[in-house]
C-alpha cells in the first residue's frame, strides 16, 4: 500500500484573517539574530500574506522562489507548472498527496537551494499541482507562491519560526555544533550586547550576582 504524504495546506487556507496585513520584514542585525547566527543559524525574513499565512523567498537552481512555510505539511514541493522555470527534471512518480478533497501525483525531483549565498542540494524535493493553493490566495488578493516548504526540510534544518520578529531561522549545516537552544541561557545587557552564556544545567539563581552587576 502506497504511503500517502498529507499536505496540510488545506488547513492553512481555512478562514481569512480580519483586515489586511502588509508584508513585514526585520533586520538581521538585532541582538537576538546575532545570537542565533553565533549558533549556526541563517536568518531569513518571512512575509505575512493577507490571509495571515507566512512565506519565505529562497533560490532554487539560481532563481528566486516563493515558498509557503507549512509546518504541518510532510513534503517540500514546487508547483509542477513551474518545473521549467526552476529547471527541475521530473524523475519518478512517488505517491499521491492528499489535499482539499483530492489526490494529486507527487513526482520526485531534485534541486539546489540557495540560502543567503549558501547552496545546498535537496534530493527530497517533489513536484505537485498546487494550483488550488494559489486559487485560494488569488481570491483574497494574497501573494502567490511557487511551492511549499514542508516539515521534512524544516526539521532537517532545525527551523525556528519567530512570528513576533517575522523571521525564519534555519541551520543550513545541521551538524554544526552549537548550544542546546531550549536550555542554554544568555545574559544580555540593556544595549542588547551578549555578556555571558550559561550551560543548560546552570540555574538562574547561580548567576544572580552577574545580573545585579548589570543593574
Amino acid at each position: 500500500m502506497k504511503q500517502l504524504f498529507y499536505i496540510f495546506v488545506a488547513a492553512l487556507l481555512i478562514g481569512c484573517a480580519d483586515g489586511v496585513r502588509k508584508p513585514e520584514t526585520v533586520s538581521s542585525t538585532t541582538p537576538y539574530d546575532s545570537i542565533m547566527q553565533a549558533e549556526g543559524y541563517d536568518v531569513l525574513p518571512i512575509f505575512k500574506t493577507r490571509t495571515g499565512h507566512i512565506t519565505v523567498s529562497i533560490r532554487v537552481n539560481g532563481r528566486p522562489c516563493v515558498f509557503l512555510v507549512d509546518t504541518g505539511g510532510g513534503a517540500t514541493l514546487i508547483d509542477i507548472s513551474k518545473k521549467d522555470k526552476f529547471q527541475l527534471e521530473p524523475q519518478a512518480l512517488r505517491d499521491y498527496a492528499a489535499g482539499i478533497g483530492s489526490a494529486s501525483p507527487l513526482v520526485r525531483t531534485a534541486g539546489v537551494f540557495g540560502i543567503n549565498g549558501t547552496e545546498i542540494r535537496n534530493d527530497s524535493l517533489f513536484l505537485m499541482d498546487i494550483s488550488y493553493v494559489n486559487a485560494e490566495f488569488r481570491k483574497n488578493r494574497s501573494r502567490q507562491v511557487d511551492g511549499v516548504l514542508g516539515t521534512d526540510f524544516l526539521e532537517k534544518h532545525h527551523a525556528i519560526v519567530d512570528y513576533s520578529r517575522s523571521t525564519l531561522y534555519l541551520k543550513i549545516n545541521p551538524d554544526a555544533t552549537g548550544s542546546l537552544w531550549n536550555f542554554t541561557k544568555f545574559l544580555i545587557s540593556k544595549d542588547g550586547e551578549t555578556i555571558k552564556r550559561y550551560a543548560p544545567t546552570t540555574e538562574p539563581k547561580d548567576f544572580e550576582k552577574d545580573i545585579e552587576g548589570l543593574l
